[in-house]
């Protein structure tokens, strides 16, 4: 009779997360957390937060309990292939106080502590950003903006359009790897036309993403390695005829 790799992985797998303790103090936890928030609306957001221990394994228990500004964050289960599964803390709209997403995390048995702390991000008006509506291969693209607090990054992305020799009569289509620039919240950038194509590929759209983030504070007692990052962007873009 042919074993099944399959059913065995399964049973070993289960045999190893019933033998692995889960942790009780708070420097037995890796925390990491991720804000994506709008930079138009702060109270469009999402956080993600993943807790591991210190060997970096999931620690896959709802009896951990994560709050932030009060309201907790769910615990979620995602069902993956082959009878494996992924958890991680989620919450979307979360509203700031203070100006800030303050978190506190329940372990078993235990009373709320402090976990981690980061500032909201300052908003941005996209009407402080100037550029052509459509872009023109023979011109220069420019792009100007004024009080964008917290802006610290610029990335510029051309999606180009090509056709293969050996297939003439089909356009492609490919999005090439951004050029990133350090900016502040005043500037200028100009994107010279010599790059918006050649003879096998033609610019069509030329994006520009203008980003903010920054790291918070975590407690002192979670585990090293753990992590609080928030980050927002606002993004424009220039379509080619």
């Amino acid at each position: 009779m042919k074993s099944q790799p399959s059913l065995i992985l399964l049973l070993l797998v289960i045999c190893s997360c019933g033998e692995r303790k889960q942790p009780h103090l708070l420097s037995d936890i890796r925390a990491e957390i991720g804000i994506v928030q709008s930079l138009q609306r702060k109270e469009d957001n999402e956080i993600h937060i993943d807790l591991t221990d210190k060997e970096g394994r999931a620690i896959k228990s709802d009896s951990i309990s994560i709050y932030v500004n009060g309201s907790e964050v769910p615990f979620t289960i995602k069902k993956e292939l082959y009878y494996t599964e992924t958890t991680y803390y989620l919450k979307a709209n979360a509203r700031p106080q203070g100006n800030q997403f303050l978190f506190e995390i329940a372990l078993p048995g235990a009373p709320k502590a402090f976990l981690a702390k980061v500032t909201a991000l300052d908003l941005v008006d996209p009407q402080n950003i100037s550029y052509p509506e459509t872009g023109d291969l023979n011109k220069d693209v420019v792009v100007t903006w004024k009080d964008l607090p917290g802006i610290a990054y610029l990335f510029i992305s051309r999606s180009v359009n090509f056709k293969k020799k050996d297939e003439p009569n089909i356009t492609y289509s490919e999005e090439e790897a951004p050029d990133t620039v350090k900016v502040t919240s005043n500037g200028k950038y100009t994107v010279a036309r010599s790059t918006f194509g050649n003879t096998q590929k033609q610019i069509s759209t030329l994006s520009f993403t203008f980003v903010a983030e920054r790291n918070g504070t975590m407690s002192a007692q979670a585990a090293k390695g753990s992590m609080i990052h928030i980050y927002g962007n606002i993004e424009q873009r220039i379509p080619f005829e």
